[in-house]
């Protein structure tokens, strides 16, 4: 068999072997040393590299460079020899490296070794986008690099992008799972941080009290508290923390824990606020807040008094479902800044008076066209929940938001709790 022939053969075969092998490789980190070993084995060379384009930055990066120890190596796209392929996306074919001006001889004297002949292809996907460079350092029969070298490596440099773009394919759809399996945990444990057994206090009848939550599909920093300060004392709460996500919900727990901590039976919701706030302010680097509103009801006679940091005003639901806001008081979210003072109002609920409390999901909960449910339509249900009770309110609005909204995504979690003075 003629010479040129049985290294056509050769070749044909060693990509048949490289294909094989990168395409048993979906790793990242395991395909890059796999493309460097077969390259070299392939192109007779001594030494390869390959560097991966950072479109972020602009710049080239390896962890695979024989001959070297294992460390990153990160520079701009137009340094170098690699820089300028990845620059100008033209094969840089060199004889001898030592003439030529892109060349650092620094690797040189790092690795104590002589660069002669040079290589340099990139790699593209089919668009043309810049996956790449690989870089082949001298013919092991001490010649330089032919035509017949450029065509081998163009082929192994499509072979090769077509595996890492693969590869990045894989590994983002796995992190988008851990991610995801990551933010329903999350979710798992918000929800589970919330009082969530009803009837809450079944011994009681003197009050009713009822709560619920439709989580958005992000974790997010809704949340509602409620217990007995000593037996003629309730204490109910509702928050809502800026923000989404994991560091939203860890806010959320902080906040819960601050306030639950600071309450103390005979002191007012405003002094209680002020002490939470100031705790939250101490480690709050982030610059995270929540609104929230706090009221304790006296049992025995009725009264509630109150302070609301920044939060949606609740309502005052009358036996009738007629319906009105709560007056505000003094005061900001908590988190914002410390030596605040909060204000407190008080009301007294008649028998069978009821006040409702919900978050910002709420109100702004939108359609598939991006209308809101507002004010209105929640005052309008409301108004028909005459004669229901507290949990049929509850579940009645979840209700009547979901079915506003539909299919429409929601990017806020919907929260509310209602207590229902008995007499």
């Amino acid at each position: 068999m003629p010479e040129t022939s049985h290294r056509e053969v050769r070749n044909l075969n060693a990509l048949l072997e490289v294909s094989r092998a990168l395409g048993a490789e979906m790793h990242l980190d395991s395909l890059l040393p796999v493309i460097i070993h077969k390259t070299t084995e392939v192109m007779d060379a001594e030494r390869s590299s390959l560097f991966i384009f950072d479109p972020d930055s602009d710049e080239l990066w390896s962890k695979v460079a024989e001959g070297m120890d294992e460390k990153t190596i990160r520079f701009p796209a137009g340094v170098g020899i690699a820089g300028d392929v990845a620059k100008t996306l033209e094969t840089a074919n060199i004889p001898d490296a030592y003439e030529d001006p892109r060349f650092n001889p620094e690797f040189d004297k790092q690795s104590k070794f002589t660069t002669k002949a040079v290589l340099c292809m990139p790699m593209t996907t089919r668009k043309g986008e810049l996956i790449g460079v690989i870089q082949v350092l001298n013919k092991t029969d001490g010649g330089t690099f032919q035509e017949g070298d450029e065509k081998l490596l163009e082929a192994l440099c499509i072979q090769a992008g077509v595996a890492i773009v693969r590869a990045r394919l894989t590994e983002a759809f796995l992190e988008k799972q851990r991610i995801e399996e990551s933010l329903k945990l999350a979710a798992d444990i918000q929800m589970g941080m919330l009082p969530s057994t009803f009837p809450a206090f079944p011994e009681r009848n003197d009050f009713d009290l009822f709560a619920g939550i439709i989580p958005a599909k992000e974790v997010g920093g809704d949340f509602y508290d409620f217990f007995l300060i000593d037996d003629d004392h309730l204490c109910f709460v509702i928050g809502d923390v800026s923000g989404k996500g994991v560091p939203a919900a860890l806010f959320m727990a902080v906040t819960k824990t601050h306030v639950a901590a600071s309450t103390i039976p005979g002191i007012e919701p405003s002094d209680i606020l002020i002490r939470a706030n100031d705790e939250l302010c101490k480690e709050n680097d982030q610059g995270m807040f929540c609104t929230i509103f706090y009221g304790i009801l006296n049992t025995k006679t009725g009264e509630v008094s109150y302070s609301n940091g920044g939060h949606n005003p609740p309502y005052l639901v009358r036996a009738d479902g007629s319906n009105e806001q709560l007056e505000g008081t003094d005061g900001i979210a908590l988190g914002v800044m410390d030596g605040m003072d909060f204000g407190v109002n008080t009301l007294t609920l008649g028998k069978g008076e009821a006040i409702y409390l919900y978050t910002d999901g709420v109100n702004e909960a939108m359609d598939d066209g991006g209308n809101e449910y507002s004010y209105e339509r929640l005052e309008e249900f409301l108004k028909m929940s005459k004669g229901q009770s507290i949990t049929e309110i509850v579940n009645g609005s979840l209700d009547d938001v979901s079915g506003f909204v539909k299919n429409a995504e929601q990017s806020d979690d919907i929260t509310v709790l209602a207590v229902r003075y008995n007499g």
